[in-house]
């Protein structure tokens, strides 16, 4: 069992929530299992993910935290990490992929270090490797989170001038997009 799935549990629940079976999201399971060796699910924890690429997928499939709840946080270091900590008292623990220990799995360690092109690692190949390699290929550490842990509050809303939205007062007068800082145009 992965985050008390069955394997087949696991992939559905991947290729439902991610659109298909990512290595990355494979490999997130496995760490969120073993996070949660570590600190309780009982625990009202938070999450930070240290890559934008497939790790805050495996936070939201297995975790309550998510972008929208305000209880994960993506601080895109691009390291292929997860700190899962007590929102409370802001210790946890951090998991990583660990090179050194997914060198004894040639196929993952090719995938994870790019060494090898997708064409010629079929993903039936990898995914295969992956479940043998398991939390073999990981590390992990307790932390106390220092920066970052404390959640943002929405702060004061107001209408612009100019577009009739409602935005965050803290972008100033109008709102950002009527500045030109958006990131659209309308189109007439």
């Amino acid at each position: 069992m992965i985050c008390g799935r069955t394997q087949d549990e696991l992939i559905d629940d991947i290729r439902r929530f991610h659109g298909f079976v990512a290595p990355g999201l494979l490999i997130g399971a496995f760490m969120i299992d073993l996070l949660y060796e570590h600190i309780s699910r009982e625990i009202e924890a938070d999450a930070i993910v240290e890559t934008g690429h497939c790790l805050p997928d495996a936070v939201q499939t297995f975790t309550p935290c998510t972008i929208g709840n305000g209880w994960m946080k993506i601080l895109d270091l691009d390291k292929f990490a997860i700190t899962l900590y007590d929102r409370n008292t802001f210790e946890g623990y951090r998991v990583w992929l660990d090179p050194d220990k997914a060198k004894a799995h040639k196929n993952v360690y090719n995938w994870f270090m790019g060494l090898v092109p997708k064409k010629d690692l079929p993903r039936s190949v990898l995914m295969e490797a992956i479940f043998a390699a398991g939390k073999s290929i990981l590390s992990i550490r307790k932390v106390r989170v220092t920066r970052h842990g404390e959640r943002e509050k929405k702060g004061e809303i107001r209408i612009c001038e100019q577009c009739g939205e409602a935005y965050a007062a803290s972008q100033g007068v109008p709102c950002l997009a009527c500045q030109g800082k958006g990131y659209y145009q309308f189109i007439v």
